[in-house]
């Protein structure tokens, strides 16, 4: 038997976009998400620990995560009355979009594979043929955070560790990826629904595999789960990220990287958070974008509805160890990390350089995988904020308190073991 449910209600189809994106990109429709922003709301439901799914099941109604073991299931079900047309009572329907920080007003993806063009930086493609492992194109990076250091003390290099990249999906053919996918019957593909989690081509085109490119040149022998949750233009769901967080979960992830984001908090994303904290598992979340104080959700969460022991906001620096000019700070943020022009796997077998904050985040989910790789488990976030280094050009330490620290690889492994 269920208990009389308790729920809260937030709407469905709310558009998410990856950290900090300033477009208002319409949402769009598939087969495998719930329609209609308008008519759709995500329910979480108190469950008995024997409670079975046939006892929530209604027309219409889909489950998103069931967790009776933890007391509650999360659906999406058609919208009781009481909401309006544009969402919440405050009109939220169009208030959560997720996309990368990196796809802004004017960026398009020129020719498929030639230019990221606006945001925060250009990108050539070149041909890549092999692994990228600490790519020399990075090698002022690697120096700022002590890559070799870092590998002196995990010599496992993220062996065994499974790292969820939740985002756009990737370029599954690359062959930068050649031995570090998942099994391929752990691949999702929330948005077209099925188990092929491959990148198409848009305006956020590249974006998950540039992603995963960066996460293995820190721990090359880390495996990669592909989960896409974001269409080409970069937008999508929260059920979409809620189904994403729980199979991550479910296949085994100890690290995920979520370089997407939203203004407005979601209640059902905070239960799997909450729920990812509970396993000790670690969720890296970029800080979006905008240059402001005005750090995107999961990231602006830390510490706020989910421990920062358990869920790690990331901004940008650059070569000098100064706030990147489009980094978004705030209290909240825990650590920056590189995140200008940084070398990575592109789609097409390519190569090429990105900039933004989704791109520093993957930086610090690879440290984790490195340290957790070791045998490493507890006290991580704590020894990445205590190691870190403070960001140079800041005059004042209310400005040093909104920017936490900078990723300091070695000293983290170090003291790590």
């Amino acid at each position: 038997m269920t208990r009389s449910p308790l729920r809260w209600t937030a709407l469905a189809a709310l558009t998410l976009l990856l950290a900090g994106c300033s477009t208002s990109l319409p949402p769009t429709t598939d087969a495998s998400t719930p329609t209609s922003a308008g008519n759709t709301e995500v329910v979480r439901i108190a469950l008995a620990a024997d409670a079975t799914q046939d006892q929530v099941a209604t027309p219409g109604t889909q489950i998103l995560a069931w967790h009776p073991e933890e007391g509650f299931a999360l659906v999406v079900r058609p919208q009781s009355s009481g909401l309006s047309a544009q969402g919440g009572p405050k009109g939220e329907a169009n208030a959560n979009r997720f996309a990368p920080p990196e796809v802004q007003g004017s960026s398009v993806w020129a020719g498929g594979r030639t230019a990221w063009s606006g945001g925060n930086g250009s990108a050539s493609w070149q041909k890549l043929t092999g692994n990228l492992k600490a790519a020399s194109e990075n090698q002022v990076s690697w120096k700022q955070i002590d890559l070799a250091g870092a590998w002196s003390h995990a010599r496992k290099l993220g062996e065994g560790i499974k790292v969820a990249v939740i985002d756009t999906g990737i370029d599954l053919k690359h062959p930068a990826f050649l031995g570090n996918l998942a099994p391929a019957s752990e691949w999702k593909d929330f948005v077209d629904g099925d188990s092929t989690p491959q990148e198409i081509k848009g305006t956020a085109y590249g974006h998950g595999t540039g992603v995963a490119g960066v996460i293995l040149q820190i721990a090359p022998k880390a495996t990669v789960l592909p989960i896409r949750v974001l269409r080409p233009d970069g937008s999508g769901d929260v059920s979409t990220v809620v189904q994403a967080m729980d199979w991550a979960m479910k296949k085994g992830a100890r690290v995920i990287n979520l370089s997407l984001g939203s203004d407005t908090p979601s209640p059902a994303l905070n239960d799997m958070l909450a729920l990812a904290a509970s396993r000790q598992i670690v969720v890296v979340a970029s800080s979006g974008n905008s240059g402001n104080e005005k750090i995107t959700y999961p990231a602006g969460n830390a510490g706020i509805f989910v421990p920062s022991d358990y869920l790690v906001s990331v901004g940008s620096v650059n070569a000098r160890d100064v706030k990147s000019s489009f980094s978004t700070y705030g209290y909240s943020l825990n650590l920056t990390a590189p995140g200008e022009r940084i070398y990575t796997a592109m789609p097409d077998n390519g190569a090429g350089y990105w900039s933004g904050t989704s791109f520093a985040a993957p930086m610090v989910t690879g440290a984790l995988a490195l340290a957790l790789g070791e045998g490493k488990t507890t006290m991580l976030t704590t020894l990445l904020y205590a190691d870190g280094k403070d960001i140079d050009g800041v005059n004042s330490y209310a400005l040093q308190s909104k920017l936490g620290t900078r990723l300091d690889l070695a000293a983290f492994l170090e003291d790590a073991f």
